[in-house]
């Protein structure tokens, strides 16, 4: 129920042994560093190297073939996953598991079959827009062949807007040797087929130019109905390869459990190698700064030792209680732990205050109970968490998340009660003794009570932190006038209540006058 105290430290490793001790303090997982901050001329920041792009590189690689994989099967994919104990897996192991396999091979050939698949969808793509387009012609039952083998004729198919189509035809009756049929309509254009003698022609086409008549054209010989099958027909073949492609797909599901390896591995050299921007080094001296749990000071000390073989200078100091680089880290135990998630998602303390996880869970639990307030979804919560955290296999995160359910539930039961309700007004319980359409005015005094409570002690906790920094006037200006006016306030809304003389409701308007001013003035 704490903020962990923490330690700076200040370490010159030799060049040589960065990489091992990164390892090392990787393992460890409790080191925060730091830019660093030494101002010698002779230091000089680290570059990223050649390993770094090579890592990224693999990492990109790997995650772009899980991706695809939840892609295709999500659902086996995600099992695959939910499985996985690679989270558990010591950072030794994983090196050793990860060296055992090359990815590289299959990644060649799952590429190779994404651009098969992708390749096959584009054209089938193409293909829905082609057989869109020959549906406007399947009326013209002869073959393109047939008609294009006319040696004194011309034959022409296109498209000309609806409104010009009444007057092409009028005026198509000039030409004693040309046939006009429309063969489709859309909503402003109509789809024609024109039949006109070679001594026609010239002419046919100037009059169709003042219609703006746009030619359309196929390369086939066959019909309409013929090519439009055969579309089909193609379409059905690129389907079928690409469910085969697919299949392929699925015999590699059992590469996930390498490549989440593989994944871990690499993200864990992509962070010790990023981590390294932070460091300042000359040609043979890295200069290393960060942060450490007070309690881990002598088992830090004995991994650097045992790294470098005592080849080092490390100095530990205390910390800035003001420096806002100090990392947080919340220590807490039991039902407060569950809650930590909470604060985390708002915000975390500074290191100069408290850890209000504590405070905040009753509120949070108190508050959620009572805007649920429904005995019977508290009872369904309960049960669901409670059989999940009895026969279910997860990770402690998991865990964490179903107790953090698990223990609203009962607030939520408890609020349920109180308000008699159950499956919202379906079901009234007997231990009824709020009712939300009469007493609306009782639980509105409720909330602002709980409300109150919640301003008083966050306030009290506002002050216990500016006294504990040093900070007296401040507890006067941010603590004290806000206590003034609000307890005036609250007594004069109350003053007929009370039987307040006027004499007294003066004091106490005075009392917010002088509040309200010094929160404004100071």
């Amino acid at each position: 129920m704490a903020i962990v105290k923490m330690k700076k430290f200040k370490l010159f490793a030799l060049e040589k042994d960065r990489k091992s001790l990164l390892k090392e303090l990787q393992k460890f997982s409790y080191v925060h560093f730091v830019k660093t901050k030494e101002d010698d001329e002779s230091l000089k920041e680290i570059n990223f190297n050649q390993d770094m792009t090579t890592i990224k590189e693999k990492s990109q690689k790997v995650k772009w073939m899980l991706n695809y994989f939840l892609k295709l099967f999500p659902k086996e994919t995600k099992k695959e996953i939910d499985e996985s104990s690679v989270k558990e897996t010591l950072l030794v192991l994983l090196e050793q598991q990860a060296n055992k396999y090359d990815f590289s091979n299959d990644y060649e050939n799952l590429a190779k079959i994404n651009g098969e698949i992708d390749s096959n969808k584009e054209e089938i793509a193409n293909l829905e827009i082609y057989r869109k387009e020959l549906s406007k012609w399947l009326n013209i039952k002869e073959s393109l062949g047939n008609l294009k083998a006319f040696k004194t004729a011309k034959f022409f198919l296109g498209t000309v807007a609806k409104k010009n189509f009444e007057a092409l035809k009028d005026n198509l009756r000039n030409f004693e040797h040309t046939y006009i049929e429309e063969i489709s309509d859309e909503s402003s254009q109509v789809n024609i087929m024109l039949l006109t003698s070679n001594t026609e022609e010239k002419g046919l086409k100037n009059e169709l130019k003042t219609y703006s008549f746009t030619e359309t054209n196929f390369d086939f010989d066959t019909s309409f109905t013929e090519e439009y099958e055969k579309t089909k027909f193609r379409e059905e073949e690129l389907k079928k390869a690409n469910e085969k492609l697919k299949e392929k797909v699925e015999k590699l599901l059992k590469l996930i459990p390498k490549l989440l390896i593989q994944k871990e591995y690499l993200d864990n050299a992509l962070m010790r190698e990023t981590v390294v921007s932070n460091f300042k080094a000359t040609d043979t001296v890295n200069v290393i700064e960060g942060y450490i749990p007070k309690d881990m000071e002598e088992e830090f000390k004995r991994i650097i030792n045992k790294n470098s073989n005592k080849n080092n200078y490390l100095e530990i100091t205390e910390v800035d209680k003001e420096d806002p680089e100090v990392p947080i880290l919340l220590k807490n135990s039991g039902v407060t732990g569950l809650f930590e998630s909470i604060t985390q998602m708002y915000a975390l303390p500074r290191y100069n205050e408290i850890d209000p996880t504590a405070i905040l869970s009753i509120f949070y639990w108190i508050f959620f109970g009572m805007m649920v307030a429904d005995f019977a979804y508290g009872l369904i919560l309960f049960i669901l968490s409670g059989l999940a955290l009895m026969f279910g296999k997860f990770d402690e995160n998991k865990r964490k998340f179903l107790k953090f359910f698990f223990a609203l539930s009962f607030s939520t039961m408890i609020w349920g009660l109180l308000y008699g309700s159950a499956f919202g007004d379906l079901i009234k319980l007997p231990t009824q003794v709020l009712d939300s359409s009469k007493d609306f005015m009782s639980i509105f005094i409720l909330s602002i009570i709980f409300g109150a409570i919640h301003l008083v002690i966050a306030l009290g906790i506002k002050a216990y932190i500016l006294i504990k920094n040093g900070h007296f006037m401040d507890v006067i200006y941010d603590v004290f006038l806000w206590y003034l006016t609000l307890t005036s306030l609250i007594i004069l809304l109350l003053a007929g209540r009370f039987g307040l003389s006027e004499f007294t409701k003066n004091i106490f308007i005075a009392c917010a006058v002088i509040g309200m001013l010094g929160i404004v003035v100071f």
